[in-house]
C-alpha cells in the first residue's frame, strides 16, 4: 500500500512539475509583454485575465501539492511563500466583493483588472511565479548536510530579488504622474532605493505617485536592513526557532562572529530601527509644524518619508531640490543629520551603545565600536572647517555666518552615505568635490545602512601604515592587536575598490560626454551608496545607467561579499589543493 502510494506521490509530483514550468514560462512571456510592448486595451485586458488564470493554476498546485504530501506541516514550513500567496490572494477576493457586491452580477471583471490593488497583486504574483524557483532555494533547508547556497550568495540573490520586484512595481501605471517610466529608469530607481542609495534619474516628489513613493518608501527600508534580516525578524516574531544555518546566515550578513547573539541582535536591531525612525518623525513633524508649510497629513507623510529615508541612508527626498530649502533651518539640519549618524554607525554599534548608556549595562565597549566613534567623528570635524573654508566665498558665499556653518557641517556628515544636500552640489569647486568623494569612498560602518569601503577598514588602513612607519610588524589600535586576516581583509577591500572603479570610471569616460571629476563625483557617490550628484545622472546614457547601477549594487552588498560569492561558486567544483615552491620578488 506504502509502495502503491509512494508511486503515485513521484507521479504527480511529475505532472505537477511540468505544468509548474509551463505557468512559469507564461507568467515570464506575460512579464515581457507587459515590459516590452505596447499593446492595445484588448490585449492588455487578455494578458490579464491569462495573468489571473496562471496565478490560479500556481496556487491550486501548492495545494495539490500539500495534500499529496498528506498536509504535512513540515511541507506548509518549507513552503510558506506559496501559502502567503494564497493568503494575499483570498483577502483580495474578499476586498472586491467588499468593494462593489453589486456590479459584481453584472460586471465583476473590470474590477480585477482595474482596481489598483487588484492590479499590484497582479505584478507581485507575476514577478513572484517567475522567481519561485530563486524563493524555494531560499526558503527551504537543503536536505543534505551542506547548504546549496552559501551565505555570501543567498545575500546577493536576496538584494536582486528585491530590485526585481521593485521594477516590477514602479513599471505600473499607477506608480506614475504620466503612467510610464522607461524600464532602465525604473531599474535605476529600483536600485538606488534598495542600495539605499538616493541618485535619481526623474524627480521622485513630482514624478511618482504617491504609490509610487511607497514603493521607494518600502525598498528603502527592506534594503537598510537587507531582506534576510526583515524575513528572519517575523520569523523570530512568529515563534519559529532559527537554524544553524539561518543563524550562519545571519552572521555573515550582520557581521557578528558568536551565532548565540544573532536572535538578540535581530530584535535589537528591528526595535531600534523603528524607534529612530519614529522619533525622527515625531521631531520633523513638530520642525514642520512651526513652519506651516504643509497640511496636517501631507506633514505626517513627509515626516515619515524623510525619516525613514535618513535613517536609511539612502538620500531619497521628496523636494524636487532635496533639502536646499532648508539650509537655515537649525533644527531639519541637526534632525536629518543625527539620523544619518546613528544610521550610518552600524546596528551592532548602536545596540552597543544602546545598552552601554541606557540598560546600566556597563561593559566595556568593544574596539570595534571604539574605531567607528573615533574614526566617524574625526571624518565629521575634519571635514567640517575644510568645507567652510573652500567654498566660503563660492557654494556659501550668499549665505550667513550661521547658516554657513550648519551647510558645511551638515555637508561634511552627507557625503558618508546618506546623500541629502542643503546646497546646489554644481556649484562646489573641484577642491570640494575631492574632499566629497574621499568621505563618499570612506563611507559608513559595516552592519549598518551605508556603502563605501567602511569607516573600520579606513581605520585598520591607517593604522596599518602607522605600524609599518613605527616599524611594527604587528598592526595595534587603542592597545589592541589587530589579527592578520583583518589587516589582510582591509587592504584587499581598499585595492580591490580603487580597481573596480577604475575600469568603471575608464568605461564612463568612453561612453559619457562629461567632465571627468563629474564622473568620478558620480561614480564614488553610487559605490558609497550616497546618492549626492553633480546633476548628471539623468543626462547619463544607457551604458552609463547600467554602469552606475552596477556600481551601486556592489557598492551595497560589498566587493568582498561579491567575490566571496564568485569564489565559493568555484569552491563546489572542487579544488585540488597544492602549493608552489616560493621566490623572492624585488619590491619598491
Amino acid at each position: 500500500m506504502l509502495m502503491n502510494y509512494e508511486k503515485f506521490r513521484k507521479k504527480a509530483t511529475l505532472i505537477l512539475n511540468i505544468i509548474i514550468i509551463a505557468i512559469t514560462f507564461l507568467a515570464f512571456v506575460s512579464l515581457i509583454v507587459n515590459l516590452v510592448f505596447e499593446v492595445n486595451p484588448t490585449v492588455q485586458r487578455d494578458m490579464a485575465i491569462l495573468d489571473w488564470i496562471i496565478v490560479f493554476i500556481f496556487i491550486a498546485d501548492a495545494f495539490v501539492r500539500w495534500a499529496i504530501n498528506k498536509f504535512s506541516l513540515a511541507y506548509f514550513r518549507q513552503n510558506l511563500p506559496d501559502f502567503i500567496l494564497t493568503f494575499l490572494f483570498l483577502l483580495l477576493l474578499l476586498v472586491v466583493f467588499g468593494y462593489s457586491p453589486t456590479s459584481l452580477k453584472t460586471g465583476w471583471l473590470p474590477l480585477f483588472i482595474d482596481l489598483t490593488i487588484a492590479r499590484v497583486f497582479i505584478v507581485l504574483s507575476r514577478l513572484y511565479i517567475v522567481g519561485s524557483p530563486l524563493i524555494r532555494v531560499l526558503s527551504r533547508k537543503s536536505r543534505s548536510s551542506e547548504p546549496k547556497l552559501a551565505p555570501a550568495q543567498l545575500f546577493i540573490i536576496s538584494f536582486i530579488f528585491v530590485i526585481l520586484m521593485g521594477t516590477g512595481l514602479l513599471l505600473m501605471p499607477e506608480a506614475t504622474n504620466s503612467g510610464k517610466i522607461s524600464i532602465i529608469d525604473a531599474l535605476f530607481t529600483a536600485t538606488s532605493a534598495t542600495c539605499v542609495t538616493g541618485l535619481v534619474v526623474v524627480d521622485t516628489g513630482s514624478y511618482f505617485t504617491t504609490f509610487g513613493q511607497i514603493v521607494t518608501l518600502i525598498l528603502i527600508q527592506i534594503g537598510g536592513l537587507g531582506l534576510m534580516t526583515v524575513t528572519t525578524f517575523f520569523a523570530v516574531i512568529a515563534g519559529k526557532n532559527i537554524s544553524v544555518r539561518e543563524s550562519l546566515l545571519m552572521s555573515s550578513t550582520l557581521n557578528i562572529r558568536s551565532l548565540s547573539r544573532v536572535s538578540n541582535l535581530i530584535m535589537s536591531t528591528l526595535i531600534l530601527t523603528l524607534l529612530f525612525e519614529i522619533f525622527g518623525g515625531i521631531l520633523l513633524f513638530i520642525a514642520w509644524s512651526t513652519s506651516g508649510e504643509f497640511e496636517l497629513g501631507t506633514r505626517v507623510y513627509y515626516s515619515l518619508y524623510h525619516s525613514i529615508s535618513a535613517f536609511c541612508n539612502a538620500g531619497f527626498s521628496l523636494f524636487s531640490n532635496n533639502l536646499e530649502n532648508y539650509k537655515s533651518n537649525v533644527w531639519i539640519n541637526l534632525i536629518i543629520t543625527f539620523l544619518i549618524v546613528f544610521g550610518g554607525l552600524g546596528f551592532i554599534t548602536v545596540v552597543s551603545l544602546f545598552r552601554y548608556f541606557f540598560l546600566g549595562k556597563k561593559e566595556r565597549l568593544t574596539l570595534h565600536t571604539k574605531i567607528v566613534l573615533v574614526v566617524t567623528g574625526f571624518l565629521i570635524i575634519g571635514a567640517m572647517p575644510l568645507i567652510l573654508v573652500l567654498e566660503w566665498n563660492n557654494g556659501l558665499a550668499d549665505l550667513s555666518v550661521l547658516t554657513k556653518l550648519l551647510a558645511s557641517y551638515f555637508h561634511s556628515v552627507t557625503p558618508r552615505t546618506a546623500g541629502f544636500n542643503t546646497i546646489n552640489m554644481s556649484s562646489l569647486t573641484n577642491a570640494c568635490y575631492f574632499i566629497t568623494i574621499v568621505l563618499m569612498f570612506i563611507g559608513a560602518s559595516p552592519g549598518g545602512t551605508g556603502g563605501g569601503i567602511k569607516t573600520t577598514t579606513f581605520g585598520v588602513f591607517l593604522g596599518t601604515i602607522w605600524s609599518m612607519l613605527r616599524g611594527r610588524t604587528q598592526v595595534e589600535i587603542f592597545r589592541r592587536s589587530i589579527p592578520k586576516d583583518i589587516v589582510t581583509s582591509a587592504l584587499l577591500l581598499t585595492t580591490l575598490t580603487l580597481m573596480l572603479l577604475s575600469v568603471f570610471a575608464f568605461v564612463l569616460l568612453v561612453t559619457e560626454d562629461l567632465m571627468p571629476i563629474q564622473i568620478f563625483f558620480e561614480l564614488f557617490s553610487a559605490f558609497g551608496t550616497v546618492g549626492l550628484s553633480t546633476g548628471i545622472t539623468p543626462n547619463l546614457t544607457i551604458i552609463g545607467k547600467l554602469i552606475i547601477i552596477t556600481t551601486m549594487f556592489i557598492g551595497r552588498v560589498g566587493p568582498l561579499t561579491l567575490m566571496l560569492a564568485i569564489s565559493q561558486i568555484r569552491q563546489r567544483r572542487g579544488n585540488i589543493e597544492y602549493e608552489y615552491p616560493e621566490e623572492s620578488v624585488i619590491i619598491g
